[in-house]
Order: C-alpha cells, then sequence, then structure tokens
C-alpha cells in the first residue's frame, strides 16, 4: 500500500495500516533522534513516539479523513517536518532552562570569599556586557561546569561554535577588564 493509502486507512481507524505506517517509517526517525538526543535512546524513543502522536493531530490526517483526495502521497517529508519541529521546540526549551539558571547564577558569588568585592563586581559586570550567545557559553563553561559537547547540546550548535564563543567571550572579557586591574 502507498502512504496515501496508509494515511485514508489509518485516518478511518485501521489500526493495522497506522502500523504499517509506523513500522515504514519508525526506524528511520528513530536514527534520525538518535544523535540529536545525545545518544539517549530512551530520549530518541519518546520523540518518534511524539512524530506519530502529532501525526494523529495533523491537518493531513483531518484532510484524509473528511476528503481522501487531499491525503498527502508520501507522508516522509511531513514526518521530517514534524521531527524537526520537535527538536526545534525542545532546544529552545532548553535553551530558557539554560538562560534562567544563568541569570540566576549571575546573582550569585563567582569568586570564593578570599576575593575582594570589587573583583567580584568588575568581573559580574564584564559578564553582563558579553553578547548573549557568549554570555551563555562563558556562564554555562565556567560557572555551571559543563563540557563543551554538553553545552554543544543544550544550545544546538556545533562544539566548534561553543569553542570561538568561549574564545571570543574571555577575550572580550580580558579587554573589560584590562583598564581595571591597570588602575589599581
Amino acid at each position: 500500500m502507498t502512504d496515501r493509502q496508509l494515511l485514508i486507512a489509518a485516518s478511518q481507524g485501521d489500526q493495522a495500516a497506522f502500523t504499517d505506517l509506523y513500522r515504514r517509517y519508525g526506524a528511520r526517525l528513530y536514527a534520525y533522534f538518535l544523535p540529536r538526543a545525545g545518544s539517549d535512546a530512551a530520549r530518541a524513543e519518546d520523540l518518534r513516539q511524539q512524530v506519530f502522536l502529532r501525526l494523529l493531530e495533523s491537518r493531513a490526517f483531518r484532510e484524509a479523513r473528511d476528503n481522501a483526495v487531499s491525503a498527502p502521497d508520501d507522508l516522509g517529508p511531513l514526518l521530517f517536518h514534524i521531527a524537526a519541529n520537535l527538536l526545534k521546540n525542545e532546544y529552545r526549551g532548553t535553551e530558557r532552562r539554560l538562560r534562567r539558571q544563568g541569570e540566576f547564577a549571575a546573582r550569585q558569588p563567582l569568586f570564593e570569599q578570599r576575593d575582594s568585592e570589587p573583583d567580584k563586581q568588575a568581573l559580574q559586570r564584564a559578564i553582563s556586557q558579553l553578547p548573549e550567545p557568549q554570555r551563555l557559553c562563558v556562564d554555562l563553561r565556567f560557572r555551571q561546569n559543563y563540557s563543551i559537547e554538553e553545552i554543544a547540546d543544550a544550545l544546538d550548535c556545533a562544539p566548534g561554535t561553543v569553542k570561538s564563543r568561549l574564545h571570543y567571550g574571555l577575550k572580550k572579557l580580558a579587554a573589560i577588564l584590562r583598564p581595571t586591574t591597570t588602575n589599581k
């Protein structure tokens, strides 16, 4: 059966047709999610299942039920579009959580008690002047002790991008703090 025929049958309550669609695309979706889920098999499986739940709620599914003519011939693009959107939403949620953690951490002391209060304040002011991507990377790396790979996963970017943001962020911090340290 074609994707269209399976979708129409599934939209009319045929569980076997839906199972066939799951078998047809499930392994490919799992393979798509696994590396993007940090090799977490359970997370990849959850995401795969969410794709099929979203399919049941999709306009294509409703249209297949109401008007078989408008059902798509190939479900692959739709399913992978849903998959990509799920990942984007998940990364956005992670980024928001990290940002909130970073804002909380920004209110916390950066140095041990033996460091002077003016130094702490100067560093906090300097960090707040960094562009958001650099500030997030610096915060996650040095205040939250995340690895480069964990930061890359959390921010949905390449490890090289994280390293670059850290490099330029630290360089900018040094430039901001240099006048402060030479005036002492």
